[in-house]
């Protein structure tokens, strides 16, 4: 017999004891309680799934209509962007710095204004950019791959929240229990003892 069904099946009969069985009342409140978690942690993981798929739904109508007004264009630097400086703590670049540039939008108007140009980059370099409908540089938008990340994280995030709460208050219950048990042992112990003395 494997150990986790050993320990299933000691589990078990913790919970629901045999006749003549030698477990003490708080042993079968700790396993009332460890059975109580399981069944809290899997009755959490269907919500935290509706949580993640709500915000699926929710991004991805999102992720739609920011794909559908935002276009990608190649801008022009104009300028030389920021000077190229490495942090002196951890040697690496910073970020860049509105710099000015030129893009073309589908339609052929030419525009001028600010984009962020890396570190080091010049005069004359072409980056990606993203507007709006009204030709202004504006943030990428959500993507697909974006929204399913987004989505499986928080519901796998809240799920383990919930089982790290779980966790935590199974253990702080069993602590007390083991207080209490160990308190209790000892006052027989002393009990004997004194008996014994005595006789």
């Amino acid at each position: 017999m494997s150990t986790s069904s050993t320990r299933t099946a000691r589990l078990w009969r913790t919970i629901v004891p045999r006749r003549g069985s030698v477990a003490r009342p708080s042993d079968r409140v700790q396993g009332g309680l460890l059975a109580f978690v399981v069944l809290v942690a899997l009755a959490a993981l269907p919500v935290a799934a509706s949580v993640g798929s709500e915000v699926y739904a929710q991004q991805r109508v999102q992720s739609a209509q920011q794909l559908g007004e935002r276009t990608r264009v190649t801008a022009t630097l104009l300028g030389d962007g920021p000077p190229l400086a490495a942090n002196t703590r951890t040697g690496v670049a910073g970020h860049g710095a509105p710099t000015d540039a030129t893009w073309t939008l589908p339609d052929g108007t030419r525009r001028v204004g600010k984009v962020v140009a890396d570190q080091g980059t010049l005069k004359g370099h072409q980056l990606d950019i993203w507007v709006d409908r009204a030709g202004t540089p504006t943030t990428p938008p959500l993507t697909g791959a974006a929204v399913v990340i987004d989505a499986v994280v928080l519901g796998l995030g809240l799920w383990l929240a919930a089982l790290a709460l779980l966790a935590l208050g199974y253990r702080l219950a069993v602590f007390a229990l083991d207080r209490r048990r160990f308190a209790r042992w000892q006052h027989e112990w002393f009990a004997e003892q004194d008996r014994k003395t005595r006789s």
